[in-house]
């Protein structure tokens, strides 16, 4: 087929060839001599023309006495004679008035930049390209202001977090609204949780790392991003973008003939990071002061590593079904060999080299009446972990056409298939990292065979599981991280579509009238599975589960734009807005397996089903008025008023507005060369945000008899030909209102130097009343909390974004880009007689009266008015505060992304620095690793220290005397162990630490072939990148790569490390090539 439409394609361009007259050739170049791609050549006084390709080079048919016209976005128009040259090049010279000002705002209009009064900023495919990252969210880090990115570990598969300025509400989504050419899509994440009461959880400190949905859109469709922040820019969105807008520009035909685009890209990832262990010591405990070696081959279940050193222990001379090398003793044992027992790095030996492979086919092309853009891409992703993969196939086609002179319609469809095998993580007896890196270095995971082909690495061959933690004939404590990632993973399959038609037609030059309708509909189906003799689930488990979501979105609206007179120009939009949303979430679960590793929930022990439909409408209409007087004063007038099915009927219409105004002082100061731009501007707008689905009302959950003895799941209804339904535990309010957000913000754009230096920067202050929030109830009403509005919480923050062009030669250019971020959230209020709530599933992560938005709050050590820790004098040990207190703070002080561009010739060269200064990490590993003794920091166990502080007095109350008591810190001699008295979690003091960082986020080197070279070949452009990812990571914190996140991308915790999967760094190329 390809080859066919090759052979059509050339011979168009044969018989095009053969009826003009002659060809003109050239090459439409900008101020530095770049190529322009997609510069409009044009016969003057005709609509024959074409569009230059990747490199701005054009081939047109000419006749004598003709006249081109070369334009392009933020540049000067130019008219040249053809006369009887045969090639034309051309310099357009940049239009500072108009560079980089059309931007796409609400709704999927455009306008430009200089007439809006609030920030928006873009980020173009360009970045999103550079970014090399399989999931768009994870890609946006480091790339557009006030946005925060945080990925839920390097698995492949992994959802990623985002949130815009901070958390604006407390207990609801603060994920902000996707929008792809004008249609929200959804950008969810549902977790498979491991209690059939809970289908669906935010809160998971266990289960997979599971995507979220913007992790089905190809990166390579996309044109452009922008962001959009407060609710002045927000407002025609309604209560779905309180938290801002990623709206997303997917690529078109242009006007030309055919082009053919394929590119191929490998990626090879390894793991960036992961915590320090001990290899010297091995499992075992202290023993009547003596470290005593024990495991699974002496009969004991500890899963401590204190035991004696490893180079103290021996092979004997008989077989063990633990260890391929025999039995272990100690030394000075009559059955030890000279063989010395081995010391074993079981992370360094897991970890494998990811490989992604990514395809992706473009034709584009049109003429003055239809136009047309079809693209297929395919990637598939094996992970760091084995076992771990994910796949992406999407088929995209997007045909514009003039059905008459006034008349226009657009449809486009994109459908994705995406899925793969995930592995768990987490708070979890069968997750990855928690049984990989407990298990002592005197035990090998792997069994001295490839667990790939042999699976008696980690199961005997009655089945039952091999671990370190283990017993003969039973279940693991801990599961081998093989056993988990081979027998207990999870599988997902997604089939989704998203497409909508348009029409517009224009009545008038200056109103035109639109209707468009959009859909998102996916499908999303999952099996996940413990086998029996998992440590999670000892009799096995398997979960069918099924989750179907579906957006229906319906726009019609009126546009104009009028001058009304030579000095004021009014652009509107008038609008009516339907959103219809329907989720279903069907589980299955079956618990105690009939045999191991058949996972069919129908025939297990107890089986239950429990599903969870949903359904949201949502009416709006909204009109949006821009008047610019004289382009130098603008005046921009928002308002939306929504009606949602999630509220009462007394409260849900809800009515938010929004004012802009900007002035562009230098059309007034002529300030020359210097600053030849220069605008000021201000907004105030205030967003709704509705109730999420089912709080107006109490409802109904499936019920269940938990008796203590029947197992494994107690009794499950329907039982016997008998249901049974319960009320929930929430009590509903049907007075719930809406919650609002006002944000007041001002920022100025500038541009520097003959435009060479740009500034974009604001300042913004929100708050949040009347914020919807959960509160406890006594249990004598017989509900456990009801839902209210109460709570409120504020935000502000300076965002800056600078780019520089700070060498232009006729070769060489450097620019330099900075993106700054400072924000703080306070919560100012909670609810009455409630001044805390609890987000993490620790109990340590909390949103707290007075406080930023998450602060840790936990357990610390005892300090006098100084700081001083104080010493008890009978162990020598640090006195722990019977008073818990605030230990630390995600939010970090600023973010710092800092572009380096550099080009010379047909290469470029970029590199992306990324700098986060502040926003403490909570490291539970670190702090069980610790407790356990296979943390590197215990390798001073053997140590005498003195504890810095203060001796306490027989109270336990500080005195002015130093502390000069020496102990063994690791307790070797009897006395009290620091690491297992303060460490796994005991202690939140001791595993909070910063997560400041400074990384190389990516790296990319292009090159693009030169044209003398390119036209031997049948290529009209080839360009070859080489990139890289996470480079180089610079950071105190212990744990692995801080940019983390336990509870998934739709959680509100934030900063938690426990067990994550690793994060990668990566290495690739990339091949282009267009026809």
């Amino acid at each position: 087929m390809k080859k066919t439409y090759l052979v059509l394609v050339l011979c168009l361009f044969a018989v095009s060839g053969l009826m003009a007259q002659r060809t003109v050739t050239g090459k439409v170049t900008d101020d530095n001599g770049e190529g322009i791609p997609g510069a409009t050549v044009q016969l003057k006084g005709t609509t024959s023309g074409v569009v230059t390709d990747i490199d701005g080079s054009y081939t047109l048919n000419v006749s004598d006495g003709d006249v081109l016209m070369i334009s392009f976005i933020g540049f000067v128009t130019q008219e040249i004679d053809v006369g009887n040259r045969s090639v034309i090049d051309v310099s357009l010279a940049t239009n500072f008035t108009e560079l980089q000002e059309v931007v796409v705002t609400a709704i999927g209009l455009t306008a430009k930049k200089r007439d809006l009064g609030y920030s928006v900023q873009e980020v173009n495919s360009e970045e999103v390209d550079r970014a090399n990252e399989v999931n768009l969210v994870a890609g946006l880090a480091g790339k557009a202001a006030g946005v925060q990115v945080t990925s839920s570990g390097g698995t492949a598969g992994a959802g990623a977090q985002i949130r815009i300025r901070g958390n604006s509400t407390i207990q609801g989504s603060n994920s902000p609204l996707f929008v792809v050419d004008g249609i929200p899509i959804d950008n969810s994440t549902f977790t498979t949780a491991d209690s059939p009461e809970d289908a669906i959880s935010n809160l998971g400190s266990g289960g997979v790392n599971n995507s979220n949905r913007a992790i089905d859109l190809n990166p390579n469709d996309i044109e452009s991003l922008t962001v959009l922040k407060g609710p002045a820019a927000t407002a025609l969105y309604g209560v779905r973008a309180g938290n801002g807008a990623i709206l997303i520009t997917t690529k078109r035909g242009q006007k030309g003939a055919a082009r053919i685009n394929y590119s191929f890209g490998m990626t090879f990832d390894k793991v960036n990071k992961l915590p320090e262990l001990q290899t010297t010591y091995a499992q075992g405990n202290v023993v009547g002061g003596v470290p005593t070696f024990e495991g699974p081959m002496t009969g004991s279940f500890t899963g401590n590593s204190w035991g004696p050193r490893i180079d103290e222990l021996r092979y004997a001379n008989e077989p063990s079904i633990w260890d391929p090398n025999g039995l272990i003793v100690h030394s000075s044992d009559p059955r030890a060999t000279s063989r010395v027992a081995k010391a074993y790095n079981n992370t360094e030996a897991f970890f494998e080299t990811g490989v992604t492979a990514n395809h992706y086919l473009s034709a584009s092309g049109g003429t003055d009446n239809i136009n047309y853009y079809i693209s297929v891409g395919y990637l598939n992703q094996e992970g760091i972990i084995p076992n771990n993969t994910f796949e992406r196939t999407s088929v995209k086609a997007t045909i514009s056409s003039n059905l008459t002179d006034k008349l226009k319609a657009t449809f486009s469809s994109n459908f994705i298939n995406s899925g793969g095998i995930k592995v768990q993580n987490g708070s979890n007896t069968s997750g990855v990292m928690l049984g990989l890196l407990r298990t002592t270095p005197s035990f090998d995971n792997r069994g001295g065979v490839n667990p790939a082909k042999d699976p008696s690495a980690y199961q005997f061959e009655d089945g039952t599981p091999r671990a370190y933690r283990g017993q003969i004939g039973g279940g693991a404590i801990y599961d081998n991280p093989y056993w988990t990632v081979f027998k207990n993973f999870m599988d997902d399959n997604v089939n989704r579509i998203i497409g909508y038609g348009q029409l517009s037609y224009e009545f008038t030059d200056w109103f035109s009238l639109n209707s468009r309708v959009g859909l998102d509909q996916y499908s999303d189906i999952r099996k996940f599975r413990n086998d029996i003799g998992s440590g999670s689930f000892g009799v096995g488990q398997v979960i069918n589960q099924a989750i179907t979501n579906t957006d229906l979105n319906v726009d019609v609206y009126g546009t104009l734009q009028k001058e009304l007179s030579s000095s004021i120009y009014i652009n509107g939009t008038f609008g009516w807005n339907y959103y219809d949303k329907k989720v279903t979430n069907r589980r299955e679960d079956g618990q105690g397996l009939a045999s191991r590793g058949f996972f069919n929930a129908a025939s297990a022990q107890s089986f239950s089903v429990v599903e969870r439909p949903q359904a949201k409408q949502l009416y709006g209409v909204y009109g949006d008025v821009r008047i610019s007087y004289l382009e130098t004063l603008y005046l921009n007038i928002t308002g939306r008023n929504d009606w949602s099915s999630t509220l009462g009927s007394a409260n849900n219409s809800f009515f938010y507005p929004a004012v802009a105004v900007g002035w562009a002082f230098t059309e007034n100061i002529d300030l020359g060369s210097a600053l030849p731009y220069g605008k000021i501007r201000a907004s105030y707008g205030k967003v709704g945000n509705d109730a999420p689905f089912g709080f107006t009302a109490s409802t109904f959950t499936q019920a269940r008899v938990r008796d203590g003895w029947t197992t494994p799941n107690g009794v499950l209804f329907p039982a016997l030909g008998t249901n049974s339904f319960i009320p929930n535990n929430i009590l509903g309010n049907p007075e719930l209102k809406p919650e609002f957000t006002t944000t007041f913000e001002v920022g100025a754009d500038l541009k520097f130097l003959n435009g060479r230096i740009t500034t974009d920067i604001t300042y913004y202050r929100s708050l949040t009343e009347d914020a919807i929030i959960s509160v406890d109830l006594p249990y004598t009403t017989g509900f456990a909390q009801t839902v209210i509005n109460a709570g409120e919480i504020e935000n502000n923050g300076i965002e800056a974004v600078i780019t520089g062009s700070v060498v232009r030669t006729g070769d060489f250019d450097y620019e330099i880009g900075f993106i700054f971020n400072k924000y703080e959230s306070i919560v100012n209020e909670i609810a009455p007689g409630l001044d805390v709530i609890t987000i993490d599933p620790f109990g340590t992560q909390r949103i707290q009266q007075g406080e930023p938005y998450g602060i840790f709050f936990g357990t610390r050590f005892l300090r006098d008015d100084q700081g001083r820790m104080v010493i008890d004098q009978n162990t020598g040990m640090p006195l722990q505060n019977p008073v818990d207190g605030k230990v630390g703070d995600p939010n970090p002080d600023f973010t710092l992304g800092f572009r380096n561009t550099f080009s010379y010739k047909n290469i470029e060269l970029s590199m992306l620095f990324d700098f986060r200064q502040g926003g403490d990490v909570y490291n539970g590993t670190y702090g069980v690793l610790n407790g356990f003794g296979v943390g590197a920091a215990t390798l001073d166990r053997n140590d005498r220290v003195v504890f810095p502080g203060v001796a306490a007095d027989a109270d336990g109350n500080p005195t002015e005397s130093i502390n000069t008591l020496e102990v063994v810190k690791g307790g070797t001699d009897g006395g009290t162990n620091f690491h297992q008295n303060y460490g796994f979690v005991n202690l939140d003091e001791l595993t909070v630490q910063d997560g400041s960082w400074i990384r190389l986020r990516d790296v990319n080197i292009s090159y693009r072939l030169p044209q003398s070279v390119v036209d031997g070949l049948p290529f009209s452009a080839i360009t070859i990148n080489a990139n890289a990812r996470n480079v180089f990571l610079i950071t105190d914190y212990t744990g692995i790569d801080p940019e983390t996140n336990l509870t998934g991308a739709a959680s509100n915790v934030f900063g938690y490390d426990y067990f994550n999967n690793p994060n990668t760094k990566s290495y690739g190329f990339k091949l282009n090539v267009t026809l």
